[in-house]
Formats: C-alpha cells, structure tokens, sequence
C-alpha cells in the first residue's frame, strides 16, 4: 500500500511540475479601446489606415462597438459596417503591442499569437497578419510606412486569410465569427491584424469588401526555461521558477527509483 501511494504521489508532483511548464497560454480579450490583459501582460490597440497598399499609414480612430475593436479613418462614416477594420475606401488595420509594464522590449514582451478572435463580420471576411521582427530600439509603429514595403521594414508576413463570404441579417449578426488559427512559430511584441490589404492572390482572398471586429488574441507568451524558441533570445530566463525539461526527467527518474526501492524494501 506504502508502494502504491509513493507512486501515486511521485506521478501526480511530476505531472504537476510538466504542466506548469506547459502553460504559457493566455487570451487578451477586448471589452473597450483599453488595454487587454492576460498573464502579466497588456495588449494595447492602435488604429491605422492607408488610401491603398503603396501610400503611407496615418493614425486612424481606434473604437469599440459591439463585437470587438474597429477602426474609422479620417472623413469615413461611423454608422455600421464602415466602423468596422475594413478596405472600404482605406485599408485599416490594429496595432497589438504587448507590455509586461516595465519599460524596454524584452522576451518577458513577447507573445506568439495563434489565434485571432472576430467578433463581427460584414461582407468578406479576409484580413492580413504581420509580426515585428526587428531589433527591440528601433520605432515599432507603422505610420508612415506602406503596406507594400512593410516587410522591408522588419515587419513578417504570417499571412493573408480567406474566410469566405459571410451572411448578415441586417441588425448586427454575421457568421464568419470565433477563432481563427494563424499557425506560426514568430514571437514579437508588436502585431498588425488589419483587413486584407491586396498583396497576394494565392491564399485565396480576394478583392472584395472586407469588415470585421476584432475581439481577442490568443497566443503563448515567450518560455523561461527549456528551450527557448527563436524570437524569445539565447539563454534562459529568469531560474528558479520552473524546472527545466530536462531537470524534470532526472527528478521523475529519482521518484522512479525511490519507488523501486522501497518496493525491494517491501519484498
């Protein structure tokens, strides 16, 4: 009985210690133009909106409607849909920046999103992911900058996505909403999620209207121990929060141990 119950144990702690390692997971989820937060950090949304893909950003109106986060350029209509991200007559997208509230960009900022939330949806659903992959000193913001010279610009192309027409009754309801995977291995501090801007065919989009309401990201924060994934730095964190992989097998081999002997001392 002794056995059985040090076995118990040594599984359930092992089991314990390799989940906390897991869990990096979180959702930043939008209930007003504020900030987001999750886990320590902040996912902040700024609004920008270019008249095509080769003219340079502005900073356009950041606002919150039912259904998430939308955006509305300069001489552009409030009313439904045009408040929302679209590329009717601009090309808007939002601007996530992630902060753990101490200043500087470190890996501690950093989030590999994987998921983006709409909440509302007019039209065409298709919308554009970049990352910020460059240094951590240089201005991070697009404004001023081209859709078309982005990646020149440090930004990555994680992808243009085709979600389909969608339906819409007229009094707010849409049905391309809910996650949507945008399955990649980059984590960075700063991402744009905007309408579709034009650049490719080959995913699938097309050049029709566009408008949706972004109403979260999920996404894993950058790991401490272990491996560190490329994007989140050399080296380890800060220690002495988690084991490591690697530190976790020598220990479950050590409770192994414990057990068998204290099964031989049973015998």
């Amino acid at each position: 009985m002794k056995t059985k119950q040090t076995i118990t144990m040594a599984s359930a702690l092992l089991g314990a210690m390799l989940a906390s390692v897991a869990a990096q997971a979180a959702t930043w989820t939008y209930s007003g133009t504020g900030p987001a937060s999750d886990s320590g950090l902040s996912a902040t949304a700024k609004a920008f909106s270019a008249a095509n893909n080769s003219t340079a950003t502005v900073t356009a109106t950041t606002a919150y409607y039912g259904g998430g986060l939308g955006i509305t350029t300069s001489g552009e209509s409030t009313g439904s849909p045009h408040h929302a991200i679209d590329n009717n007559g601009a090309i808007e997208t939002m601007l996530i920046s992630f902060s753990d509230g101490v200043g500087g960009i470190t890996t501690a900022d950093k989030v590999n999103l994987s998921h983006v939330n709409i909440g509302w949806s007019y039209g065409d659903t298709d919308f554009s992911v970049y990352a910020y992959v460059g240094a951590a000193t240089p201005t991070t913001t697009p404004e001023g900058l081209k859709y078309n010279n982005l990646t020149a610009n440090s930004w990555q192309l994680i992808g243009h996505y085709n979600k389909g027409n969608t339906t819409h009754d007229g009094s707010g309801a849409a049905g391309s909403t809910g996650n949507f995977s945008i399955t990649n291995s980059v984590y960075s501090s700063h991402w744009l999620i905007g309408a579709y801007n034009g650049l490719t065919t080959t995913s699938g989009a097309d050049s029709s209207d566009d408008y949706f309401k972004l109403a979260a990201v999920s996404g894993d924060k950058c790991p401490t121990t272990g491996t560190i994934p490329a994007g989140c730095g050399g080296g380890g964190g800060p220690g002495g929060n988690v084991p490591e992989p690697g530190t976790l097998l020598l220990m479950g081999a050590g409770f192994l141990g414990l057990t068998r002997l204290s099964r031989r001392k049973s015998a």
